[in-house]
């Protein structure tokens, strides 16, 4: 934790933990690491069990670097609430355990929201790590963008108004998207937010994760009916406009993979993959 006045901080790092093991101390690290100082970092332990992520967080609580709060498990949603809740700083960038910040993080996001009244969230690019690769270039937050597809990641700055305004996170949300519901919501009710074109956090892909487990079969569709559930009013308005996006989206991924294939080596690939499995054992 660290303040540059020994008051409530401009900026508070929330950061909800279930079981996160082996990445979190990486997380906190990261956080620890940003070259903007006037931030603290406030953890929520939802009721883990696992022996390094608890480790990880006396350590951690040891050492004065983090504020912890325990509860029992309640979900990412509830906690991220309560980590809110006991944070005192103005800006609150959320953080899961698993993700990473870049160090300079909070020094290119936090000026804009000093400067800029009219904007209330900062997205940055996202890169990504671990099951999956490459730049998430994030995209323009606006209601119309919103309604086909969550395109800002979960760790961006903002107003703690927007939190309180929005009424937090949804934890009926259980099975993911509680983030893209928030995001929609923000949207809807006229905030806006600003870009910064640079990957300055990292979003990891692992086993297990909600984010896979979000795409197994069903499940997505279930969580896509309560978001239009929760914002039908939303939907049927501009219901014309979302499903043209969602085509769109969908083609240009399609294009995306029909490149992949076309491509020579990935052709070739495939073709020893194919002589290779009529081979017969030995």
């Amino acid at each position: 934790m660290s303040t540059t006045n020994g008051g409530a901080p401009q900026v508070s790092i929330v950061v909800p933990v279930y079981d996160a093991g082996a990445f979190l101390a990486r997380a906190l690290s990261s956080a620890a690491a940003q070259s903007y100082r006037d931030f603290e970092t406030v953890v929520i332990d939802d009721g883990s069990t696992d022996a390094r992520t608890l480790a990880t967080l006396d350590a951690a609580e040891r050492q004065g670097t983090v504020i912890v709060h325990r509860t029992a498990n309640h979900g990412v949603a509830a906690a991220r609430n309560l980590a809110v809740e006991r944070a005192r700083g103005a800006f609150i960038l959320p953080l899961d355990a698993d993700d990473c910040l870049r160090p300079g993080f909070l020094e290119k996001t936090v000026p804009i929201l000093e400067e800029n009244r009219d904007i209330a969230i900062v997205h940055t690019w996202v890169e990504l790590i671990g099951g999956h690769h490459g730049l998430w270039r994030t995209g323009e937050f606006s209601v119309r963008a919103l309604l086909s597809r969550c395109t800002i990641h979960v760790t961006s700055l903002y107003r703690r108004e927007v939190w309180a305004d929005v009424g937090g996170y949804d934890p009926t949300f259980t099975e993911g998207a509680e983030d893209w519901d928030f995001w929609l919501s923000a949207a809807a009710r006229g905030w806006r937010a600003r870009c910064v074109p640079e990957p300055l956090t990292q979003y990891r892909r692992r086993p297990g994760s909600r984010e896979l487990s979000a795409r197994a079969a069903g499940v997505g569709a279930r969580v896509m009916r309560r978001l239009i559930a929760k914002h039908r009013a939303t939907y049927e308005a501009q219901f014309d406009d979302a499903l043209a996006d969602l085509y769109e989206h969908h083609s240009a991924v399609c294009l995306s993979l029909e490149r992949v294939y076309n491509n020579p080596a990935v052709r070739l690939a495939l073709k020893l993959r194919g002589v290779l499995h009529k081979i017969p054992a030995a």
